[in-house]
């Protein structure tokens, strides 16, 4: 991985000043995500979520475990085919394994970045000039799941009675996103002529505007929308098992704005962000805060179940050591 040198100097192979960074910017999700969540445990009624978990019935929430599963593996196996695309012939079996490791580290490291950063560069090790390769399927591997996470909420708004203005803008930036998705054959080789350093034009090797990496993309999307459906599907569980009633449409909208909300890089990985939106949009809905308190906890016990494949992965690679002396 390629460091800025400041002045500064360094410290264990690390700039002083970028460790400092780092840590601050770690503090301040930590700090949002505390005041969110404190806020929300101020507002609503504690013992009436307490309540509505020791009533949870727990097949829903052993068949909302199950679809989160599922849906990782097909967006692990999206990963695979948009890699391949690129030219990075590694086994789908390891690419699989280094999904589920990112999905581990994701939940437990301070960002969603520090996951995918992770499988990234595991995929990269001992491939040489593979490092941008790895580094942009990751990136579009998040992408495709991104234009997923759009088509469906658009979908979603169809059924659901939203201001105006705001459906028309959504829509009219949605088409606008898609032309730009679509033009990736015109403006991806005028990028790719523009003169830079060596130590940042790798990218502009990347084979964006081929015949085959286009095919693996759409080949992606039914994915991505697959693998969205299936998350919204595991809301619903968890909502009923909660008695959270709201509509499969309105699950939908909130599960997928709040999915884009979450990935920002404010908060400690969504904590927070995530809890806030789910009580919000369900009282907006005509749901109850505390139902949707107590659907947000569970939904952190799912994700945490889920990502254990990705803890057993990390376990056989040697544990988190492996990951310092990459670093190193």
């Amino acid at each position: 991985m390629i460091l800025p040198t400041f002045a500064c100097g360094w410290k264990n192979g690390w700039p002083y000043d970028w460790q400092f960074r780092v840590v601050r910017m770690i503090w301040l999700k930590i700090t949002l995500s505390l005041l969110l969540l404190g806020y929300l445990g101020w507002t609503l009624d504690g013992a009436a979520i307490a309540h509505q978990l020791m009533q949870v019935q727990w097949l829903p929430v052993l068949a909302a475990t199950a679809c989160l599963i599922v849906g990782q593996l097909f967006s692990a196996w999206r990963w695979v085919w948009l890699a391949r695309a690129l030219g990075l012939t590694v086994d789908a079996a390891r690419k699989i394994q280094l999904y589920f490791l990112g999905m581990f580290l994701s939940l437990f490291l301070p960002s969603i970045i520090g996951g995918d950063v992770a499988r990234g560069w595991l995929l990269a090790r001992g491939r040489a000039g593979s490092g941008w390769l790895a580094a942009a399927s990751v990136v579009l591997e998040r992408l495709n799941g991104m234009v997923g996470l759009l088509l469906l909420i658009s979908f979603c708004m169809l059924y659901l009675v939203l201001p105006e203005w705001w459906r028309w803008s959504w829509f009219a930036g949605l088409l606008l996103f898609l032309l730009l998705m679509l033009a990736t054959p015109k403006w991806w080789p005028w990028l790719q002529g523009l003169s830079l350093t060596p130590r940042w034009s790798g990218w502009q090797q990347l084979p964006l505007a081929s015949p085959q990496f286009s095919r693996a993309w759409m080949q992606s999307l039914p994915l991505s929308l697959l693998f969205q459906g299936l998350v919204v599907q595991a809301h619903v569980l968890l909502g009923q098992a909660v008695g959270l009633e709201l509509s499969w449409f309105a699950y939908g909208f909130m599960v997928c704005l709040v999915a884009l909300a979450s990935a920002l890089p404010l908060s400690f990985n969504g904590f927070g962000i995530r809890e806030a939106g789910y009580v919000g949009f369900s009282v907006w809905f005509g749901g109850t805060a505390e139902a949707a308190g107590a659907m947000a906890v569970l939904w952190v016990l799912v994700l945490a179940v889920a990502s254990l494949p990705g803890g057993i992965v990390l376990w056989r690679l040697g544990g988190a050591s492996i990951l310092r002396r990459d670093q190193g």
